[in-house]
């Protein structure tokens, strides 16, 4: 019969070699890299989302110092934006159109609304004219998708006497003055 194995014959795992020693802290090492490089990346990213999400915007030098007349500023930065897109074709160019015309009195808004914040009514009416813009920006994006084709459509068949919209008419010929017959000797 075969002798059990005695403890001190048991296989024991190879004393560490001073290479293996260093493959584990190399690896330790690039895992601490990778950790805090993430973990940064992870902190940085949401820092500026905090940031844009809760820095107050005030545009400079438009002067606003009335509720009333911030939400009548806001109001007609709407109509002119209404205008800027639907002189433009393409639903993309016609958003961009829309948004830059926003501007400046919508990059006031927060500040318009810290004077409006006393009045219920006037919330009220700055509630009102927030969904009206978003309304407007979605018949934006509608009405360009939709009339696009159909403004192509018409100048392709349209006279080539036919003036564009926004463009000024070319001046017509005044038409001859009709002649009367000289009378006869």
């Amino acid at each position: 019969m075969a002798e059990p194995p005695r403890p001190s014959e048991s296989k024991s795992p190879p004393p560490a070699t001073e290479l293996d020693r260093a493959k584990k802290r190399g690896r330790r090492a690039a895992f601490t890299i990778f950790y805090v490089l993430a973990v940064g990346v992870s902190i940085g990213g949401s820092a500026q989302i905090f940031v844009q999400a809760f820095q107050r915007r005030e545009a400079p030098g438009l002067g606003v110092t009335s509720c009333s007349d911030g939400l009548s500023r806001l109001t007609g930065a709407l109509e002119r934006a209404r205008r800027a897109a639907s002189a433009t074709d393409g639903e993309d160019a016609a958003l961009a159109d829309f948004r830059k015309a926003l501007a400046p009195e919508w990059d006031d808004r927060d500040h318009i609304e810290d004077l409006c914040r006393s009045s219920e009514p006037s919330m009220a009416a700055l509630d009102a004219i927030e969904q009206l813009r978003y309304a407007e920006e979605h018949a934006v994006r509608r009405e360009a998708a939709e009339l696009a084709p159909l403004r192509r459509r018409v100048q392709a068949i349209a006279p080539p006497a036919a003036v564009e919209p926004g463009r000024p008419s070319a001046p017509s010929p005044s038409p001859a003055a009709p002649t009367s017959p000289e009378p006869s000797r």
